[in-house]
Formats: structure tokens, sequence, C-alpha cells
């Protein structure tokens, strides 16, 4: 029966001694996020530090893929998604919005998360099929989301340049005079 107890005690402290190593690491890694936040953009030259758009991607992911149950991770995702699309990384942008549409899908930014690859693949990656099937898809779930008129207004205008879509614009305009 001593034999049990102690090996009770020693697996309970094992246990304990993970839980508490879990915890430290997950909080290390939030501090290196935290602190990669803070250095992404260089107000001395009022530009990104590319390098630390790099690290910080890496950071996120890397947080989604080792604490996947932590609420942390669908966030962490979307902000790899936003801040490849805002640096030009159309590709990896997409790459994040899907891993999360796919891995998370009742996170509540998923609206958003289609929309933005629709975006993606239309002004970054200039695949006009691909855009056209992400803003349907984005139509046919969130029919009466805030973005709705955006999508089709989007679709309307695929392939279309700046000097394009402002003639149909203006065109519709003499039009309804």
């Amino acid at each position: 029966m001593k034999k049990y107890f102690n090996l009770f005690i020693v697996l309970f402290l094992i246990g304990m001694i993970s839980c508490k190593s879990e915890k430290s690491v997950k909080e290390t890694e939030i501090n290196k996020i935290k602190e990669l936040e803070t250095q992404i953009y260089n107000d001395s030259t009022h530009s990104i530090n590319h390098k630390v758009v790099t690290k910080l991607i890496d950071a996120y992911s890397h947080y989604a893929n080792n604490f996947s149950d932590d609420s942390l991770a669908p966030e962490y995702l979307f902000k790899a998604g936003e801040i490849a699309m805002n640096t030009g990384m159309g590709n990896q942008s997409v790459f994040y919005l899907n891993k999360l549409q796919n891995n998370y899908p009742k996170y509540k930014k998923i609206p958003y998360c289609i929309f933005l690859q629709a975006f993606i693949y239309d002004s970054q990656l200039k695949n006009y099929d691909k855009a056209k099937e992400y803003y349907n898809l984005f139509i046919t779930k969130y029919p009466n989301h805030e973005l709705v008129k955006d999508a089709k207004a989007s679709i309307k205008n695929l392939g279309k340049s700046l000097d394009e879509i402002i003639k149909g614009f203006e065109k519709t305009q003499v039009e309804k005079k």
C-alpha cells in the first residue's frame, strides 16, 4: 500500500512540475510576442522593420501550433494573417487566414477572415477567380454582414484598374441624372 502511495505522490509531483513548466513556457512566448509587437514599427525612421515582422509572424504561428487549445491561438493566427497582408506577403497571409478558418470555424472573426482572403486574392495576388470564389462564399455565409455591399462591389470590379472603376462610377452618376 505504501508503494502505491509513494507512486501516486511521485506522479502527482511530476504532473505539477509539467503543468507549471508549460505555463511558464506559454508566458515566455506571450511576453516575446508582446515585445516583438512593440518593435515592429520604427518611430525614428517611420518604417516597418521587416525582420521583426518575420519574427513576429513566426512567433504567432509557433504559439498557435504549440498551444492550439488556448484562446490566444486563433487571435494570433488572425494577427499573423493581418500583418502578412499589410506587409505585402499575400500568399503567407492567405495561408494563416485559411488555417484559422479550418482550425477555428467558430472563431468570431471568421467572416473577416474570409473577406480578407478574397481581398488579398483580388488586390495582391491578382487571382480573380479565387477572389470571386471567396467573395461569394462570404456573401453566402454572411448575407447580413456589414461588408456584403463591399464584397458585391468588389466582384463587379474584379480585374479593373482604378481608372476603369472611376469611369464606371462617373457613367453611373451621369445616367442617374
